[in-house]
């Protein structure tokens, strides 16, 4: 309950449709009632003894309001009709039954309509809000969670909600209406009837309890598999160069086979379960109704019941099984949506470690300082007691052995995590004290992959900064060396670029990746092994264009070639978390510590 509690929420914004379904709805089941009720006065033309609609009964002073009900409607009828000859009355009726039933598809349609729109709407806003949490979490979520996982959540998990709850939700605004004017007619026509119809009820409950553990089990086992599956494939897919490479079509196709036949076992169960509560639940209202036809006969031998009112009763009974056997299903069919639900929402009501501070004027006016910085990852210190301070339009380059803390030291600046100890200051001021996109609005950042998306080149390079004109998106491609080839390109600017950029070569990837950078004029650049990965031509491209980039700004520079941080300010050497060295190019090797050894085996690999 809770989590349809939780569900509900989102139906807030379509508090008018809701109620114009619960009216449209009500309005369908009052005319299908009535289409039901019409039995008894075509029965009575047809095989009544007058061929007229019978005359009601004057009520006693006891009878009930239910009867008084009763009397009223088929006293309504037989005025419509009138008394009139045998094919007359039957075309009257006719005519009345035309114009209930139009009556009652059109409120069906209008209701179906509403249904279908509040529905999508409410999986629309859950996909968002979803979508919108995730974009929101810090980078230590994700580096516990795996991204199939969370690609299934959004696609699958929500879907699963599409295909049970939200449908369930909006079943309770028509299904219960039906019930309950379904129910009045019957007992209109006989109290005793209807207790005995509905007698089979408390099999139904106990069935449906039993059955709902296992379903909630096994639709457990499905949302996990295919979650599995849909890691198995987003990492063949990224991978589909390595895995044919190293001819592992095979083994990416075994790996696929098991998660898909976990998924094919786990739903083979599930549906076993959910095909046997349909078929008890139906036998047991056709025992219900052999019970209704045998006792019924009996009242109508005895006199104490009309076979019209008995035919009318056993055609309503028919007619109120469909809506109960799909109320009385839904604990079966919603446990699949719920072990969804519970995911998504789980991811909902994550809260981010990392949160905005109040401040949203963010400047750098002197320096970033990181005094006795010390981070953790699982326990494990990966910085331990480091103190940097980068001063304003400086260059400062970090380098060491993988796994030294460069990158890491690089997060801490921009807060994609916070230390386990000590501090990162702008200007003095614990950057927590700022909010997280005025604060990493200070900085253009280039990686040594860089991400692109599928969309035209003008759109990647204006992506952080879309009110960015196409002048500026074109003076930050002079500068990054990318509008020479951007030019001669047919379509320019807009060409689309493919798949994580896939239709250029790397060096060109990683020029717009640095016009991306230079775009928003961000006040401090990050370059994280920009040219590590590339070429020596298109490394010597990319370099020109990274120190065009740098002039008059501040720099913080990750290398892997030394040859490329000589002109550097400051360099900063990393070894198992601490910095163990730094000082300018000529210092360091003056120094002949671990810089100068890693100068020493770069040259030689070089040479």
């Amino acid at each position: 309950m809770k989590i349809y509690f939780r569900i509900l929420q989102f139906m807030k914004p379509f508090g008018w449709f809701v109620v114009l379904l619960i009216v449209s709805n009500s309005l369908y089941s009052l005319f299908s009632a009535a289409s039901i009720a019409l039995f008894k006065p075509i029965l009575e033309v047809l095989f009544g003894e007058s061929g007229t609609v019978s005359a009601p009964v004057p009520a006693a002073a006891d009878t009930g309001m239910l009867t008084s009900l009763k009397d009223a409607f088929y006293g309504s009828i037989r005025n419509m009709v009138g008394e009139q000859s045998n094919s007359d009355t039957l075309l009257a009726i006719s005519l009345l039954v035309i114009a209930v039933f139009t009556a009652k598809l059109v409120f069906k349609y209008i209701s179906d309509i509403v249904n279908n729109w509040v529905q999508e709407g409410i999986i629309k806003s859950i996909r968002d809000t979803l979508f919108a949490k995730l974009t929101s979490l810090d980078m230590k979520w994700f580096n516990n969670s795996r991204s199939g996982s969370t690609i299934s959540l959004v696609l699958n998990d929500v879907g699963a909600m599409n295909q049970t709850l939200t449908p369930t939700l909006i079943a309770l605004t028509r299904e219960p209406i039906q019930i309950v004017v379904f129910l009045v007619l019957l007992i209109a026509m006989s109290p005793w009837l209807t207790l005995l119809a509905f007698s089979t009820s408390i099999i139904s409950l106990v069935l449906i309890r039993v059955a709902t553990k296992y379903l909630r089990k096994y639709a457990g086992r499905m949302q996990d598999a295919m979650a599995d599956m849909t890691t198995v494939l987003d990492e063949t897919l990224g991978g589909i160069r390595i895995i044919k490479s190293f001819v592992g079509e095979g083994i990416a196709r075994q790996r696929f086979e098991e998660k898909s036949n976990a998924y094919y076992i786990a739903t083979h169960k599930h549906k076993k379960v959910m095909a046997m509560v349909p078929g008890i639940n139906e036998f047991l209202a056709i025992f219900a109704l052999v019970i209704v036809l045998y006792y019924g006969g009996q009242e109508v031998f005895d006199g104490n019941m009309s076979g019209e009112d008995l035919m009318t009763f056993i055609v309503a009974l028919f007619s109120i099984m469909a809506p109960i056997a799909k109320t009385v299903q839904i604990p079966t069919n919603v446990q699949r949506g719920l072990v969804a639900a519970k995911r998504v929402l789980t991811v909902i009501d994550e809260q981010p470690e990392i949160v905005h501070g109040p401040e949203q004027t963010v400047h750098c006016n002197r320096h970033i300082r990181l005094p006795n910085c010390t981070f953790s990852y699982g326990g494990e210190d990966v910085l331990k007691d480091i103190s940097v301070d980068i001063a304003k339009g400086r260059k400062v380059a970090l380098v060491g052995h993988s796994g030294s803390g460069k990158s890491t030291t690089i997060d801490l600046i921009a807060r994609f995590y916070d230390p386990v100890a000590g501090s990162v200051c702008l200007d003095d001021t614990d950057i927590r004290e700022f909010n997280i996109h005025a604060y990493r609005k200070l900085f253009g950042a280039v990686a040594q992959d860089p991400v692109l998306f599928n969309d035209t080149i003008a759109n990647n390079i204006r992506f952080g900064s879309p009110d960015a004109t196409i002048e500026q998106v074109r003076e930050a491609a002079i500068t990054a060396n990318a509008s020479e080839f951007i030019d001669q390109l047919e379509l320019g600017y807009d060409t689309e670029i493919g798949d994580r950029g896939v239709l250029l070569s790397g060096g060109q990837k990683q020029r717009l990746a640095i016009a991306r950078a230079l775009v928003g004029n961000p006040e401090i650049l990050i370059f994280d092994e920009a040219t590590s990965a590339l070429d020596s031509k298109s490394e010597r491209l990319v370099q020109s264009a990274i120190n065009d980039a740098l002039s008059d700004r501040t720099a913080i520079i990750i290398a892997h070639r030394l040859s490329t941080i000589q002109e550097c300010d400051e360099i900063l050497v990393f070894d198992n978390g601490r910095i163990v060295e730094r000082g300018t190019h000529s210092e360091l090797l003056e120094l002949g510590g671990t810089y100068k050894h890693l100068h020493d085996v770069q040259f030689q690999e070089e040479n």
